[in-house]
């Protein structure tokens, strides 16, 4: 079951998320909190988050999660499924539940970056992702510079919808009927 996560899942996600921070990298716990609640603190140009944090459950037991950033494009930050869960299944309904969740506010445009030497790219590539190139890593340092030496492949994903344009969700007028 896939599902928004809540407070009290992160202590698992921030758990998962540092035993796989080889492949995920590191995300501090106030920006998963931001992604629950909806609003970012500290000094910051906005408190509003736009960000959403979905968590897969099976026999009520949390197994994995997923990080998506929604702009104009929504890019993924980051997906786990912790060892012993692994499955495609897992995985593929958590991007459905990310992508779907964009899809509702009108974006059809979807990225996400993966490290050349994890197996996690043969993940990308049976959803239905495609590599549009690639960059290098960006150390814990500073995230806006490339200056790790690692490769980053650049995945794209876009879906379709008679209700969206560049400028979101098209809603028809008061009394208007939309044929399709």
């Amino acid at each position: 079951m896939i599902r928004s996560a809540k407070i009290e899942d992160l202590p698992y996600v921030v758990s998962l998320s540092k035993k796989e921070n080889l492949s995920l990298g590191f995300i501090p716990k106030p920006a998963y909190e931001s992604c629950v609640t909806g609003i970012k603190t500290g000094k910051r140009w906005s408190t509003v988050c736009n960000d959403k944090l979905f968590v897969c459950e099976e026999n009520n037991q949390l197994v994995g999660f997923v990080m998506f950033s929604y702009g104009k494009i929504a890019k993924c930050n980051q997906i786990a499924i912790q060892q012993d869960a692994r499955l495609f299944e897992r995985g593929k309904a958590l991007l459905s539940a990310a992508i779907s969740h964009g899809n509702l506010r009108g974006i059809e445009d979807f990225a996400c970056g993966c490290a050349d030497d994890l197996p996690s790219n043969i993940f990308w590539k049976t959803m239905g992702w495609v590599r549009v190139g690639n960059r290098k890593g960006i150390s814990h340092t500073n995230t806006w510079k490339e200056t790790s030496k690692r490769t980053v492949n650049i995945y794209r994903y876009q879906t379709n919808s008679l209700f969206v344009n560049d400028f979101g969700l098209i809603l028809p007028k008061e009394n208007q009927t939309i044929a399709i």
